[in-house]
């Protein structure tokens, strides 16, 4: 493979970043340095560096000091993953913006990149992804820079965890429906609930189907 102008990549981050795609479409879940080192016969050493300038690329995401965490945003568009199970299917899901996940804050709709995600765990439908700011979720696992997997819906059912628009804000909470009274509830003790029952600024972007750790 030769250097990639068009898409900034040199061809040591190119097969690199080609082997963690094929990886994760053939078993599901990303490689470690090591096995990446074994598969292209380079150092541990090499692969950290390719790893960290395909992240300052914006091409992955990983979360230091952990392993299995490396996850595709871009790709080159004549790389596709080579996909040797039957059973992962990986779908493209856009990453938008940011949430709040503490007090609202406005949710950018520029795309930020893509994340490659496997559709046995997200079913069928229409997806993006937010990231997550503060710390108001974090009794459901949900951490601040987490990204947050959302199916495009209208509707959602009581103790469903969504992703809400409030006076054109965004915020992740769990939706709470009782005695004809809608509230927005938090998953941690400092964050009060937010009743949005008359508001006519409240709009139901999604509902959260998954996280993925990263940075």
């Amino acid at each position: 493979m030769t250097v990639s102008r068009q898409n900034g990549l040199t061809e040591s981050q190119a097969k690199v970043l080609k082997t963690v795609s094929d990886f994760i479409a053939e078993n599901g879940y990303s490689p470690t340095a090591k096995e990446i080192s074994e598969i292209l016969n380079i150092t541990q050493t090499s692969v950290f560096e390719q790893l960290e300038r395909l992240e300052k690329k914006r091409y992955i995401t990983r979360q230091k000091g952990a392993a299995r965490t490396i996850g595709i945003l871009n790709q080159p568009e004549n790389e596709k993953p080579v996909k040797k199970s039957d059973s992962v299917k990986l779908v493209k899901v856009p990453i938008i913006g940011t949430i709040a996940a503490g007090a609202p804050i406005f949710a950018d709709e520029n795309m930020e990149g893509e994340i490659l995600v496997d559709e046995s765990n997200i079913g069928k439908g229409r997806f993006f992804a937010l990231r997550v700011r503060g710390d108001s979720m974090i009794n459901a696992g949900i951490n601040n820079g987490d990204l947050v997997i959302i199916k495009r819906q209208p509707l959602a059912e009581n103790g469903d965890i969504i992703a809400a628009l409030i006076d054109s804000e965004a915020t992740l909470k769990r939706l709470s429906l009782s005695n004809d009274e809608v509230f927005l509830l938090p998953e941690n003790e400092k964050y009060s609930p937010i009743n949005v029952t008359c508001r006519e600024d409240f709009k139901i972007l999604g509902k959260m189907v998954t996280t993925v750790t990263v940075l």
